[in-house]
């Protein structure tokens, strides 16, 4: 049992072995010696494997990285080829709405052309008429 310091509480260990061996150890018998060795060598794989958590957990956020800078990457391409249908989609739109446009124009301007072509048409026929009329009423004053 390691106290504050981190080194082992031997007191402790001694009362505790009688307590559940009723076995009574001295603080200089051999059987420290092994457990102290036995931390030493348990605190050394600690911490290899403390490194080794180190170094997977830097490979983890290096990879992570690499991967967050890929997403970006793939993502802004993503949104440039995006924007690019948009903007050719919009284009065909503007070129749809003007073809539109331009036959509303003429359907108007064939609506209109037809009020007045008959309009125009009834003028001439009737001033047709009124000369035709003057000619004959002049024709008859003179003969």
């Amino acid at each position: 049992m390691p106290n504050e310091k981190g080194s082992i509480d031997i007191p402790h260990l001694i009362a505790e072995v009688a307590a559940r061996h009723n076995l009574l150890f001295k603080p200089d018998d051999a059987a420290f010696a092994l457990v102290t060795m036995n931390q030493l060598i348990f605190d050394d794989a600690m911490e290899r494997v403390h490194e080794g958590i180190r170094e997977t957990i830097a490979g983890f956020n290096a990879s992570y990285q690499k991967a967050e800078k890929r997403a970006g990457s793939v993502l802004a391409q993503e949104v440039k080829q995006s924007a690019e249908q948009m903007r050719q989609g919009l284009q065909n739109d503007i070129h749809i709405a003007g073809l539109k446009a331009r036959e509303y124009v003429h359907l108007v301007d064939e609506a209109n052309r037809r009020p007045a072509l008959i309009r125009w048409s009834a003028a001439g026929l009737m001033a047709g008429a009124f000369l035709f009329g003057s000619g004959v009423w002049v024709g008859t004053l003179l003969h």
